[in-house]
């Protein structure tokens, strides 16, 4: 989510202390920090876009880092403004973290929850990346007059009905699809939000012949599709770059990905895709590796956000 995201619903975890909200109180200034903590891993974007790619969303947003960063930030608050127990000032330091990482494996990008156990990132698919609700209903806890403590509940409650509400349209749209391709050989079928739209969902439906791409809106649920992808047999140089370097980063960026290959100028060409996001008639994010005839690499670039964004990753 969003940094802005992130530090409302902090100061709305704060305000559950009970005690009107205050930078001067440790459990306060604890929770916000706490809330914000997990994004430190943007430090890596100093060492370049690679690192930043590679480590992005896993140690600092782990259950040994949440416990770690948390520990840290209050030890300095104790040590720096005293006032509350350590105890009490790393509880609410810890519930700001952990809220950090509830909100991040919320949206599509998920988060490495259990790293090093497990590189898997976790991704419920449920918020887009700024949700405009849910900053309003915590912009609320934080400036509206009154009974923090109280108010602070209510939007926390309202915040459950509403993802509630959209696990159950969620559920809907997933069945919808699931009968229109009841016979196509459905293997997988994945909702999402959509990417710029809060009423609408985005879908992949992998069948056995392809991949589906569309959205659909939250109230009708009608299927739109933008892409059909057909699969193609795999072959040595799809193999390979799958092995690369490169391939290795795609695919622990996005678990939804398509790769292909076609000849280009005597060069053989493969490309991946992120199926997550589809964005003025293309995909966000993808990649590029290109061989010779020898299948020695020529050049391999991953291109997230924008084709002409190049990012060179060779190996």
């Amino acid at each position: 989510m969003d940094p802005l995201t992130h530090a409302l619903v902090g100061a709305g975890v704060a305000a559950l202390t009970g005690d009107k909200l205050s930078l001067a109180d440790p459990r306060h200034l604890g929770a916000m920090l706490g809330a914000l903590a997990p994004d430190i891993d943007i430090a890596f974007q100093l060492l370049g876009d690679i690192p930043y790619l590679t480590h992005h969303r896993g140690s600092s947003h782990s259950v040994i880092g949440v416990v770690g960063a948390s520990l840290a930030i209050a030890a300095g608050l104790w040590v720096l403004m005293g006032g509350a127990g350590l105890g009490a000032v790393f509880l609410w330091t810890f519930l700001g973290a952990v809220s950090h990482v509830v909100l991040d494996i919320l949206n599509s990008y998920g988060a490495k929850v259990f790293w090093p156990f497990s590189q898997k990132k976790i991704s419920l698919n449920l918020l887009v990346l700024a949700d405009p609700v849910i900053i309003v209903l915590f912009a609320g806890a934080v400036l509206l007059p009154g009974g923090q403590e109280y108010t602070a509940k209510a939007v926390f409650w309202l915040t459950f009905f509403y993802l509630g509400t959209r696990i159950w349209f969620k559920r809907k749209a997933y069945h919808t699809l699931r009968y229109k391709y009841r016979d196509k050989g459905v293997k997988r079928i994945v909702v999402m939000p959509a990417m710029v739209s809060l009423l609408n969902w985005a879908f992949l439906v992998e069948t056995k012949d392809a991949y589906v791409v569309g959205e659909m809106p939250l109230l009708t649920l009608h299927p739109g599709v933008k892409k059909i992808l057909d699969k193609g047999p795999g072959n040595a140089w799809t193999g390979k770059a799958l092995k690369s370097r490169l391939g290795r980063i795609f695919q622990n960026f996005t678990p939804y990905f398509y790769i292909y290959h076609c000849l280009e100028d005597g060069k053989h060409i493969v490309r991946f895709c992120d199926l997550r996001y589809y964005f003025k008639e293309d995909f966000l994010h993808n990649a590029t590796v290109i061989f010779d005839e020898t299948q020695t690499m020529v050049d391999a670039v991953f291109q997230p956000y924008n084709k002409n964004r190049k990012i060179r990753i060779m190996g």
